[in-house]
């Protein structure tokens, strides 16, 4: 009885922290053109932070890039029976800056998430990013945080690339729990010496 209260507590404490764990089937992560610090085993969601992004560094995925031709960005959410959502619609941004957090808006458009599928914000012609980048869910309309974003297990050894505010200014690492199931699709920006290279395996 003891142990059943005890788990019950923690539930109930991690749910009123903004997030739930929910283990359901894998999903593809990143390939070249893709970039994503997601494994592909969604284990949590959460709606904890007005503002919740992953932070890219191109350099992670290619060494000597410089920047990234962006085409889309893609997110998956999850809408738990217990905690419905009071919208599915969320500002989708791309921005410039580090990892102290987003610095430059790039681009802002209204997406619609549906439930456990993918959602996308295209851009057309590609937009042109820094090496280092944001892709931020805005939940500005919404009371609560919602829709709430799918996120995976943290891995021994992972950096952190999922950070949330809830005043734009101080920016937490989402730690522990994993990183949001973010995607950025693209062309990487070579600088010379790294063309230099490629030209040269052929």
């Amino acid at each position: 009885m003891k142990q059943a209260l005890a788990v019950l507590a923690i539930l109930t404490m991690v749910a009123f922290a903004g997030q739930i764990r929910v283990d359901l089937p894998g999903s593809s992560g990143g390939t070249d053109d893709q970039l994503t610090y997601f494994n592909g085993t969604p284990h949590w969601l959460t709606w904890g932070g007005m503002y919740r992004g992953t932070w890219f560094n191109t350099q992670d995925f290619m060494p000597g890039s410089e920047g990234f031709n962006l085409d889309q960005l893609e997110y998956w959410f999850y809408e738990h029976a217990s905690y419905p959502w009071d919208t599915n619609q969320f500002y989708s941004e791309a921005w410039n800056g580090d990892d102290m957090g987003p610095l430059v808006l790039l681009a802002q458009g209204i997406v619609t998430a549906p439930h456990y599928a993918p959602c996308y914000h295209n851009f057309s012609p590609a937009l042109v990013v820094e090496q280092n980048f944001w892709a931020l869910i805005n939940t500005e309309m919404s009371s609560g945080g919602w829709p709430s974003v799918l996120g995976d297990f943290s891995m021994p050894g992972d950096a952190g690339h999922s950070f949330f505010s809830d005043d734009f200014i101080v920016w937490e690492p989402w730690g522990e729990m994993g990183e949001y199931y973010i995607k950025a699709t693209g062309t990487f920006s070579l600088n010379s010496t790294t063309w230099g290279a490629v030209k040269a395996l052929f």
